[in-house]
């Protein structure tokens, strides 16, 4: 059974720069592109009128993101990836995101985006993630702890059935929080989450995003422990501490249930093989794209392949197809001899100088700015204080100083997210462990390809061989199928086809 690559097409115009015949255009070259390679094309998602800068700000991308965990689609198409994402955080994060979903994205204009030292490190971000928590966690969340401690909000978008007020606190918006009485009410009286999604659905309600309900977007809502009127920040818990929704009868009721229903025996999923090589393996006859393929053989055992998708789709190709284990084992093989003290310098160095040059902004410099007279300014009041001069009044502008920096603390951590800089030796560390990762780890195996593969290019007949080319780097590494593991770890350099 032949297993074809479904992809969804996703498009964006801005209207102070564009018009609706973009969209238009966009959308025939991405169908043009699908078709050359054998995509499947099954949706597609449009933002009009949307700047691309904000991802968050943009509907159809957000319900693109959040149905790419269904699993129906294997990657997602633009014209180019400035459609996907203006700034190198961005399309990392959500990178990182579809990548958990096994969705890639790919450009129908692009093989490398921009320069190549930047292609590099954007997918080194997509790796490095949890260095970019740490981060967040020591600069932004210092600012939601302030808050927390008196129990305001700290953002990141507020429940259905609540509202910020003037003072930052929560505030009841009486029309959602009839909503969410609702759906307690119902789901407690017996009715399932598909029945409660359905009611809201035909009588048009919407999420506090203006989207339609889901089995998800109830979940949280039972289980949300502000509704019993809990302050929640991180582990600290303050009854009371914001007005209540849901009385605690009821809200315990629902917990119940829900434990219990999870507890219920889940349909079994069937298992989907994962093609490590989609979107960069390709014939080295024809330039087209190979897609994997299986069989079931008579004695009921899978055979799993990669096939030329013009072979496949018309027979105008003679390239052969080549064992799914064999081709994939062997690039991993040669991707990690690549990796060698000088490689890894180069590197580091190449992405540590761009990162530094994109990160020192003007954004970043008025913030660095005003958080040097915010700390000026409270060490004058300090000074004041120990002078003996009114306390009370004082100590009530150094607290409002406080809350002050760690509001600039938030945007200045934000702003070198957007444009993040990278240090040479967190660079260095983050490959190393490269050297030393388990072959047969499919995590591990996905990573290495994906932070350092662009292309790959297989050959038939007498010079059988394969092409491998990395990002930040236009030669690439010619290394014969037959060649044993003590070969040259770099191989013969060839020039991309």
């Amino acid at each position: 059974m032949n297993n074809m690559i479904s992809i969804v097409i996703y498009a964006r115009f801005s209207s102070h720069s564009q018009t609706e015949q973009s969209v238009e255009g966009q959308l025939k070259v991405c169908y043009e592109f699908a078709e050359r390679n054998g995509y499947t094309v099954i949706g597609e998602y449009i933002d009009r009128a949307i700047s691309g800068v904000a991802a968050d700000n943009r509907p159809e991308f957000q319900r693109m993101i959040a149905d790419s965990a269904k699993r129906q689609f294997q990657a997602i198409l633009v014209y180019q990836l400035d459609r996907f994402a203006r700034n190198r955080y961005d399309s990392a994060t959500y990178k990182a995101k579809l990548k958990k979903n096994g969705v890639k994205v790919l450009s129908a204009r692009e093989n490398i985006t921009d320069d190549a030292s930047g292609v590099l490190m954007e997918a080194v971000l997509e790796g490095m993630a949890e260095y970019f928590s740490v981060e967040l966690s020591q600069k932004i969340k210092r600012g939601m702890a302030i808050n927390a401690e008196k129990c305001l909000c700290i953002g990141g978008g507020l429940p259905l059935g609540y509202d910020m007020g003037e003072d930052k606190r929560y505030t009841i918006n009486e029309g959602e929080a009839a909503i969410v009485r609702r759906i307690f009410e119902m789901y407690i009286a017996g009715s399932t989450m598909a029945d409660v999604i359905r009611y809201l659905n035909e009588n048009q309600v919407k999420t506090s995003r203006g989207n339609a309900y889901g089995k998800n977007s109830i979940r949280k809502i039972l289980t949300n422990r502000r509704y019993a009127g809990i302050y929640v920040y991180k582990d600290t818990e303050v009854p009371g501490g914001i007005p209540r929704i849901i009385d605690d009868v009821t809200f315990e009721q629902a917990q119940i249930l829900i434990e219990k229903n999870k507890r219920a025996p889940a349909r079994a999923k069937a298992i989907e093989e994962h093609y490590l090589l989609t979107t960069r393996l390709f014939c080295g006859l024809c330039q087209c794209a190979m897609t994997g393929v299986s069989g079931t053989a008579r004695n009921g055992s899978i055979h799993q392949y990669y096939q030329c998708v013009t072979n496949r789709r018309h027979g105008g190709c003679k390239k052969k197809t080549v064992k799914k284990g064999f081709i994939e084992d062997k690039v991993v093989n040669e991707i990690i001899k690549i990796l060698t003290d000088e490689y890894i310098d180069d590197i580091a160095r190449k992405i540590s100088e761009l990162s530094l040059k994109e990160g020192n902004t003007e954004a970043v410099k008025r913030l660095k700015k005003l958080l040097k007279e915010n700390e000026d300014a409270t060490a004058n009041l300090v000074k004041a204080i120990e002078a003996g001069k009114a306390v009370d009044v004082l100590s009530s502008q150094i607290e409002k100083r406080q809350l002050e920096k760690a509001d600039l603390e938030a945007q200045l951590a934000r702003e070198k997210m957007i444009h993040p800089i990278l240090a040479y030796d967190e660079i260095r560390f983050f490959f190393e462990k490269f050297k030393n990762g388990d072959v047969n780890d499919p995590v591990y195996r996905a990573m290495l390809i994906d932070t350092l593969v662009n292309k790959i290019y297989l050959y038939d007949g007498d010079d059988s061989h394969i092409e491998i080319f990395c990002h930040a780097s236009e030669k690439g590494i010619k290394v014969p199928i037959g060649e044993p593991s003590g070969g040259s770890p770099m191989g013969q350099m060839v020039e991309r086809p």
